[in-house]
């Protein structure tokens, strides 16, 4: 991305460097990353390594712990809409909310990560593509909903993928999302430590403020934020604090804990970095 570029979110082309390799916006303070990458290079990053030691430590193994965040998401959505309605989620990795949600939509999705597509259409059964959003044909009928739980922060252009987003949902619609908060506290105390930065997988960073500019420029409105906490399993917390980057005495510690049950257990936790997103289509 160049430097010159308009802001995303209010198209503003002030902004200033922030932090090394981010530039934010002077009027909406949305943050982006200071690069471009060729979507050949792109598609790379979220290969089978990216769910196993890389990204994550094993993605597989969260999913109990993916599946306590997902009831309360799936329990938002049908208070907002009747059994059987539409979803299509942008971003489904291996499919592990699509497979909760089928019990109550009719449900189909897409991610860029043939690895993570492979998994949800062979192992759970579900209609999920490995093609780019963007490049996908329009519904024959429009959805009722559309997700994108830990994904906007991915997109080279969230704003493209919302416009069709909008395109291709029903008036009255529901958009559903989830990101870090980089205007939140833990966000400003760490600076440029914050655990949620790390391009080129996270490549923007939004405020409540700049994720709610965006939403009404694109015709949304009824926008409810929020920061629940987050279900994690406790072997992915303790990697992540112990592991990267590894040391001598930290690793230890961590081979440590894995010997004992402690880490197979799943906790809730919240820093308030993490916000959720509910907007409705206007018309």
């Amino acid at each position: 991305m160049s430097p010159s570029r308009e802001c995303i979110c209010c198209l503003s082309r002030k902004s200033t460097p922030h932090l090394k390799g981010l530039r934010r916006c002077l009027r909406c303070s949305h943050v982006w990353a200071d690069l471009d990458i060729p979507e050949k290079e792109f598609r790379k990053i979220y290969s089978r390594k990216y769910y196993e030691g890389e990204e994550y430590l094993d993605y597989g193994k969260e999913r109990e712990a993916l599946r306590r965040n997902f009831r309360a998401r799936i329990r938002d959505l049908s208070r907002r809409h009747p059994r059987g309605a539409r979803l299509f989620e942008i971003g489904c990795a291996y499919g592990y909310f699509l497979e909760m949600a089928r019990d109550f939509f009719e449900v189909s999705g897409c991610d860029i990560s043939s690895h993570a597509a492979n998994f949800a259409r062979d192992k759970l059964g579900l209609e999920v593509s490995d093609r780019e959003y963007l490049t996908l044909p329009s519904p024959e009928r429009p959805f009722d909903m559309i997700c994108l739980w830990d994904t906007v922060e991915h997109l080279k252009d969230p704003r493209l993928y919302l416009e069709k987003a909008s395109r291709e949902m029903k008036k009255g619609g529901t958009l559903a999302l989830s990101t870090g908060d980089i205007g939140s506290f833990a966000a400003k105390i760490r600076g440029a430590k914050w655990r949620l930065i790390h391009p080129p997988t996270h490549l923007h960073y939004f405020t409540r403020k700049s994720i709610r500019t965006l939403l009404e420029r694109l015709g949304f409105g009824e926008i409810r934020i929020f920061h629940p906490p987050f279900w994690r399993s406790a072997d992915a917390m303790a990697s992540a604090v112990l592991s990267y980057p590894s040391g001598r005495w930290t690793d230890r510690i961590y081979r440590a804990l894995r010997a004992t049950h402690l880490l197979k257990l799943e906790i809730p936790l919240n820093t308030w970095d993490l916000m959720t997103v509910y907007a409705r289509k206007n018309g």
